[in-house]
């Protein structure tokens, strides 16, 4: 069976905090800017902010994160931020964000690996029906 996997886009605007003395973003704030995609795009999911971030069973903390910078993201500069589900593994969930500039060029790419874990025990936990399915990875 085909799956369609969770994306949402949305236009941001880099701020002058954003950007590091030579005019440009500064790397951890690209990453944050990112991450606030994925949080966007798990409150828009059926699986909702809450149950992904204040769960009482699981958390599903950061593993790796990895960034590609192809132009220059200045502030003032607009973009389209598109956040996706780019995979699953057994425990692990890979989201990917692209920055877009006007003529629809990628700015940056980011990727960010996140496993599932037991918060009484900190050991991954594969990842449930509910989640693969809210986030359009199959059951």
């Amino acid at each position: 069976m085909f799956w369609l996997m969770l994306s949402a886009q949305q236009s941001i605007i880099i701020r002058f905090e954003d950007a590091d003395p030579a005019g440009v973003v500064f790397y951890p704030r690209a990453i944050a800017l990112a991450h606030a995609a994925v949080e966007d795009l798990l409150r828009r999911s059926a699986l909702g902010w809450d149950a992904w971030f204040t769960s009482p069973h699981y958390a599903a903390p950061l593993r790796r994160a990895e960034a590609d910078f192809f132009l220059p993201m200045k502030p003032g500069q607009s973009f389209e931020v598109c956040a996706s589900v780019e995979k699953t593994g057994t425990s692990s969930i890979t989201f990917l964000v692209e920055f877009l500039e006007a003529a629809g060029n990628t700015a940056a790419r980011i990727r960010t690996v996140h496993v599932l874990i037991d918060k009484a025990t900190g050991q991954p936990l594969p990842l449930t029906a509910e989640i693969r399915t809210a986030l359009g990875t199959g059951a």
